[in-house]
């Protein structure tokens, strides 16, 4: 994962740093937060891999050249942005009982972030504008996705409700004194976030047709389908199994990475991260096919070559 490994060093530094930061928060923060954090540590075995969110400022700045000092920095407000709004969204989609250790663990995340944040940008730095419209592009996505169908409409907007990650890439721009750049950079970042949004909805499809949820794999089936009537779960398989849905969203996935591929921005590491998302589409895709054509095929062959001597 050439993505990760050459910042794993770093990353350790990063977490580690975030790790002493949360064990003096007032109890019973201090251990609720740290469990939290143990979550999305790239460095646990079952946490949730969010390299993007940590990796980015790394990304940039081996083309533009800041100092790793300020790096971490930005990746470490960005492991507390993350937490913030990972609670968020847990608070949206929890019982109101669970609301008050959530939201208070939250703003200790947030203050946090805004401590380190401030270490590095004046009160007067362009800065704090960007970070205003992009905290209103994740205000506005929360809100406004069932609404606007943007995976079919504008894709682009799918990946608005992580658009607070772009703190960390154009931060490192501010930094290089390079903000003609920023522009072109967001747009790499949002379609990267796309990938990742589609692959994710690929993941959790059931859990999001369960609760309600908008989901960009869904969203493609409800534009297939008469969308008054309700989507079960065994309609979805047949979708993905049987009538070729994959096909379609695999060639949507392409047609992403074919625009981060085509962006004037070089970053090599962010484009393999993009592609290695890409493939993972096109890895499930192959076999959801594959074991069509066998099944086509007559049945027999796929039998015995299912079939293991006890």
């Amino acid at each position: 994962m050439n993505y990760f490994d050459p910042y794993r060093a770093e990353l350790q530094l990063v977490f580690s740093e975030a790790e002493r930061r949360i064990a003096n928060f007032t109890e019973p923060f201090n251990e609720a937060g740290l469990a939290y954090l143990r979550k999305f540590n790239v460095f646990e075995r079952e946490s949730s891999k969010n390299y993007i969110c940590y990796l980015l400022p790394y990304w940039v700045s081996d083309s533009v050249s800041i100092p790793p000092s300020q790096c971490r920095l930005l990746s470490l407000s960005n492991v507390f942005s993350m937490l913030y709004y990972f609670l968020q969204d847990d608070v949206m989609d929890e019982n109101p009982a669970a609301w008050k250790e959530q939201l208070a663990l939250a703003h200790l995340c947030h203050s946090e972030m805004e401590d380190i944040l401030r270490e590095l940008f004046a009160a007067d730095s362009p800065f704090w504008n960007y970070r205003r419209h992009y905290v209103n592009e994740w205000a506005s996505a929360v809100v406004s996705e069932d609404r606007h169908d943007y995976f079919m409409t504008d894709i682009v907007q799918v990946a608005k409700k992580a658009s607070p990650l772009k703190l960390a890439s154009t931060g490192v721009l501010l930094l290089a004194d390079q903000p003609e750049k920023i522009a072109s950079m967001e747009e790499l970042v949002d379609y990267s976030l796309v990938l990742l949004q589609m692959a994710d909805d690929l993941t959790d499809w059931e859990d999001d047709l369960s609760e309600g949820n908008y989901n960009c794999l869904l969203s493609m089936i409800h534009a297939k389908r008469q969308p008054a009537l309700p989507l079960y779960a065994k309609e979805v398989e047949s979708y993905i199994y049987d009538r070729g849905l994959m096909t379609d969203y695999c060639a949507r996935s392409k047609q992403v990475l074919d625009i981060l591929g085509d962006s004037e921005v070089g970053m090599a590491p962010l484009l393999s991260f993009s592609r290695s998302i890409h493939e993972g589409i096109v890895g499930f895709t192959n076999q959801v096919e594959n074991t069509k054509r066998t099944l086509l095929s007559g049945g027999f062959d796929y039998i015995l070559s299912n079939f293991q001597i006890k």
